[in-house]
């Protein structure tokens, strides 16, 4: 058998060669693009989570400082700006956002899409452990974005401040797109907000004013008189300096304490620290119906009723009133009385309470939140226990009946023995003891015979 060399020159075994390369060039091109989709939608997602991070952190240290954009309070209030201080800590809001969008940048977030889930979600949220406010995080499972209930806060000073970005970053893999169309991330920081609006506590020590009556003393020796009379005007501006607080009273005074849920009754307490007294200017309610038939009876401020109703459905309000409430650090409560709810009460319960000044064009809004799950009902069968404890009590009173005993008494009717006068006398107190006395008067009849 003659064997032939193969000869690779040739342009049969080239033709052959070039087929065997497009061959193994086309089995092997899908999973080069796949590995390098992948390595490229991972650098994306490692992109997005540090810009999401980033942004966290940027808006927490934008949150502590207190700060705000003045372009903001012109935005908000396009007619004054930002005037009064509540009106301030409403533009901390956006510019702590907006803070926040600055550090995360360079990702695909579209602010048209408004549902979480959908690519391109991108949500921020600013809450604080200020009493009233309820944070609610996030979770990445369902997918859920953070919230702030009733309304966002910066919080004040002193208060946990916490920002939390939510973001579902679009994949762009052709294959993993189709089943996993978006990731989504979440970031938070918190931080604890810091002492702000220093400059604008205005002191009054008693030390400025001390200096002035000083010099007054030093020319005693022209009169005793002199340096009597410098003291006094001295003392009085004191007094007329002590007032001045009093025409600008500020929103930071209007304390909450605390909220609960009192037998069928929702009740929030606050405490006014101005020197001016505030007015309760109306109240807006938002309640669950904890039982068939559950209304709201009434609004009281102070133990005072200033509104009777009877409504049968949420929200309540707002409801105006012009209630007093004094000032230097009185606390007060507000409360809503229910009635047919059951007892204790339950249910999610949220109240804004809105207050004003006299002569002054200043509103402060205070927030009360409960949120109470139903407690089991308690068995009374139990108590019925003693009922039965009772009854063997009295059985053993019967026993002392039989006292009788007694009945020995009638050893002294013997004592007629020795009267041996006629029977006649001895058939007389036979006559009273007729109960006692059976044998006694048989014993008397034979006395008789003989």
């Amino acid at each position: 058998m003659k064997i032939t060399p193969i000869d690779h020159d040739s342009p049969k075994s080239l033709r052959r060669e070039r087929a065997q390369g497009m061959v193994e060039f086309a089995l092997i091109l899908p999973v080069i693009l796949l590995l390098i989709f992948v390595i490229i939608e991972v650098a994306r997602v490692l992109h997005a989570w540090l810009a999401v991070e980033n942004g966290a952190r940027f808006g927490v240290r934008y949150a502590v400082t207190g700060e705000f954009d003045d372009a903001q309070c012109w935005i908000l209030y396009p007619l004054t700006g930002c005037a009064i201080e509540s009106q301030e800590d409403g533009a901390r809001i956006p510019s702590i956002k907006d803070a926040a969008r600055a550090g995360a940048v360079a990702i695909l977030r579209n602010d048209s899409v408004s549902t979480v889930g959908d690519p391109g979600y991108f949500k921020i949220t600013v809450c604080s452990s200020k009493a009233g406010v309820a944070y609610l995080p996030s979770d990445s499972d369902i997918p859920k974005a953070a919230d702030c209930v009733p309304v966002e806060d910066g919080g004040g000073p002193g208060d946990r401040v916490i920002v939390t970005i939510d973001f579902d970053h679009p994949l762009i893999t052709p294959m993993i797109s189709n089943l996993w169309p978006d990731l989504h991330l979440t970031a938070k920081r918190e931080g604890i907000v810091e002492q702000f609006r220093t400059a604008r506590v205005v002191g009054l020590p008693a030390t400025a004013a001390g200096p002035s009556p000083t010099p007054s003393d030093t020319p005693t020796p022209t009169s005793t008189a002199s340096p009597t009379n410098t003291p006094t005007p001295s003392n009085t501006p004191t007094p007329s300096k002590t007032p001045t607080p009093t025409p600008f009273p500020k929103c930071s005074n209007i304390i909450f304490v605390q909220d609960r849920l009192k037998g069928d009754d929702f009740e929030v307490q606050v405490r006014n620290n101005n020197v001016a007294p505030a007015y309760l200017k109306s109240a807006y309610l938002e309640w669950t119906i904890a039982k068939s038939g559950m209304k709201v009876d009434k609004f009281k401020f102070d133990g005072d009723k200033y509104w009777g109703g009877d409504d049968s459905t949420s929200p309540t309000g707002p409801i105006s009133s012009w209630e007093k409430f004094k000032g230097g650090g009185n606390k007060e409560w507000w409360e809503v009385d229910f009635k047919g709810a059951p007892e204790p009460l339950w249910g999610t319960y949220s109240v804004d309470l809105v207050f004003g000044f006299n002569g002054i064009s200043l509103t402060c809004s205070i927030s009360g939140f409960v949120n109470q799950v139903q407690l089991p009902t308690k068995t009374p069968e139990p108590t019925k226990t003693p009922t039965a404890t009772i009854t063997p009590g009295p059985s053993p009173t019967p026993k002392p009946t039989n006292t009788p005993a007694p009945t020995a008494t009638k050893k002294p009717t013997k004592t007629p023995t020795a009267t041996s006068s006629g029977p006649t006398a001895t058939k007389k107190p036979t006559k009273t003891p007729t109960a006692t006395s059976t044998t006694g008067a048989t014993a008397t009849q034979d006395w008789g015979d003989g």
